[in-house]
């Protein structure tokens, strides 16, 4: 794992010297506390052989062992490390599930973007729990307080959101910035950070865009100057961990970036034989997922001490 100073952020924090002053000194003392909690290199403990054709999306399980994936067919796999199949959950209207969440209770939801749904599973039993009209959900994920949050983009394509549900009511949307601008173009991954930051990963802007709860705008990360990153910064799922460190699987470079809940880059996951890595989630014991697009893998991986 490679840790570098400089990055690449837009943020609002920490505005005026003595501000900013403050803010890089706590920000370099959170960097020293954090890099002593990394493993030098990472560890991986299982790889897990999915079965699909394509592999888009995992989620831990609320038992550490346990994760979900899906992929090129209308079902989500439930599994353990050790690659025992528990269950298969078929989506109602047959279409791939590219996204869904687990919420407190341990009950499965998805996302249809085709039929632009929002769908929970409960005993097996399928539920639509609401329709979404003109606009399409690219990615959803369950919060500490047990809503929805859910990424979606209008048919025209011209605009794109944020939006948090109670059940299926909606009681929060985040668009735009308080200049009003834009903050998303394509939000396709989205998680909730232990400080109830939003954090969203935008494939048309090629960034992670970092929201408070009320939906201000805190930063946004466009990857960091580094020969790593020859590619490009190709930013797909992101996850946090129980530091409030948010991880990026960068689809272009290989790699996973590691951040804090500032913004500020601490270090690269990599030398674990990384190829296209397009999701990844993190356990309650902080041990990582990742799923990679064509090599039908779910790796385990542990980059904490």
């Amino acid at each position: 794992m490679e840790s570098l100073g400089a990055h690449k952020v837009e943020t609002t924090i920490g505005e005026g010297e003595n501000a900013s002053a403050s803010s890089h000194k706590t920000n370099a003392l959170l960097g020293l506390a954090n890099a002593s909690t990394f493993l030098e290199a990472p560890k991986v403990l299982n790889i897990v052989k999915t079965g699909f054709r394509f592999t888009y999306k995992v989620e831990s399980g609320l038992r550490t062992q346990h994760f979900y994936v899906s992929g090129s067919k209308n079902i989500i796999k439930h599994m353990d490390t050790k690659g025992t199949l528990l269950d298969e959950i078929a989506t109602e209207s047959k279409n791939i599930p590219r996204c869904f969440t687990v919420n407190k209770k341990g009950h499965l939801l998805y996302s249809d973007s085709v039929d632009r749904s929002i769908n929970l599973v409960s005993d097996k039993e399928v539920k639509c729990l609401t329709k979404l009209g003109r606009w399409k959900p690219q990615t959803v994920c369950s919060t500490f307080s047990d809503e929805l949050l859910v990424g979606l983009k209008a048919e025209d394509d011209e605009e794109a959101k944020v939006v948090r549900y109670a059940l299926s009511d909606i009681t929060q949307e985040i668009k735009c910035d308080d200049e009003g601008q834009p903050l998303y173009r394509d939000p396709h991954y989205i998680d909730e950070n232990k400080n109830l930051d939003i954090v969203v990963s935008d494939l048309d802007a090629k960034a992670v865009t970092v929201v408070d709860k009320s939906g201000h705008f805190r930063f946004r990360y466009q990857g960091i100057p580094s020969d790593k990153l020859s590619e490009g910064f190709g930013p797909r799922g992101v996850t946090t961990d129980s530091l409030c460190n948010i991880l990026v699987a960068d689809f272009d470079s290989n790699l996973i970036h590691v951040i804090d809940q500032d913004g500020q880059f601490l270090r690269f996951i990599e030398n674990c034989g990384l190829h296209l890595p397009l999701d990844l989630s993190v356990n309650s014991s902080n041990i990582l997922f990742v799923v990679e697009y064509y090599s039908n893998k779910v790796k385990e991986v542990q980059y904490l001490k």
